[in-house]
C-alpha cells in the first residue's frame, strides 16, 4: 500500500503544476492544419494580400504584419478565427464571417498559421495587477507615439495599430497582450518592454505592462 502511494506520489510531481499559480500559465489551441487546409486558405488569402501583403508582412497605415514569428508564436487560433470573422470596427479590417463562413475561415487560420517558425509560448492570464493611472501616464508617455493619443492606431496617423479599439481588446487576452508588450513583435516598430531585454524601447516591469493594460481596457472606445 505504501509502494502504490509512494508511486501516485511521484506521478503527481510530473502532471501537477509545479508551482503556485501554475494554473494561470497556459498555452492556447496553435494547431496547424493539414495541407489541403492550407492549399484552400492560400487561395482565400488573395483576399487579404491588399492590406496585409502576399507574404503577411502588412503596410503601415492600412494592415498590421500578421507573419511575425512573435506574434504567431503569441496569437491563438482563437484569436485568428475571431478577427478575421468579427473584423475590427473603425478600421480596414472588415467581418469576413458572412463571406467565407467557418470553414473557409478556418482554412485562412491554417495557411496564416503555417508561416509560424517558432514554438507557441505559455501565456500569463493571471488577473492584472496595477494602477489604471500609471498605466495613464506610461501609455501616454511611451506608446502614444506609434499608436495614437487614443489608441486608434492608424486612424490617428499612428505607425502602430488601434490598440485602445474594443474591438481588439475584446478579442485580445490579457496573457497576449503581456506577450505581445513584453517581447514585441519582430519585423516591426514593435520593440519590446521587458524590463531584462538589452533592445527594450522602454524597460517595463510586469506590474507596469499591466498597468498600461488595465488603461487601455478602461478607456477602450
Amino acid at each position: 500500500m505504501k509502494m502504490f502511494a509512494r508511486t501516485l506520489a511521484l506521478v503527481a510531481m510530473f502532471l501537477l503544476p509545479s508551482a503556485a499559480g501554475a494554473d494561470d500559465l497556459h498555452r492556447d489551441d496553435q494547431s496547424p492544419g493539414d495541407a489541403e487546409q492550407i492549399a484552400r486558405g492560400k487561395a482565400s488569402y488573395a483576399m487579404c494580400v491588399g492590406c496585409h501583403g502576399p507574404e503577411g508582412e502588412g503596410q503601415i497605415g492600412v494592415g498590421p504584419r500578421i507573419n511575425s514569428a512573435n506574434y504567431l508564436a503569441t496569437a491563438s487560433n482563437e484569436l485568428l478565427q475571431r478577427t478575421v470573422t468579427e473584423g475590427r470596427v473603425g478600421t480596414n479590417m472588415i467581418a469576413w464571417g458572412p463571406i467565407l463562413q467557418d470553414s473557409g475561415i478556418a482554412d485562412v487560420v491554417a495557411f496564416v498559421r503555417s508561416w509560424q517558425s517558432t514554438p507557441g509560448i505559455e501565456l500569463n492570464e493571471a488577473p492584472l495587477t496595477g494602477d489604471i493611472a500609471t498605466g495613464d501616464k506610461l501609455y501616454g508617455d511611451i506608446c502614444a507615439t506609434c499608436h495614437g493619443r487614443n489608441g486608434a492606431g492608424y486612424s490617428e496617423l499612428g505607425s502602430g495599430t488601434g490598440v485602445g479599439r474594443a474591438a481588439f481588446l475584446s478579442q485580445a487576452t490579457d496573457g497576449f497582450l503581456r506577450a505581445i508588450i513584453k517581447n514585441g513583435k519582430d519585423n516591426t516598430p514593435m520593440r519590446p518592454f521587458d524590463e531584462n531585454s538589452p533592445v527594450a524601447v522602454a524597460n517595463l516591469t510586469d506590474e507596469e505592462i499591466d498597468s498600461i493594460i488595465m488603461y487601455l481596457r478602461k478607456s477602450a472606445w
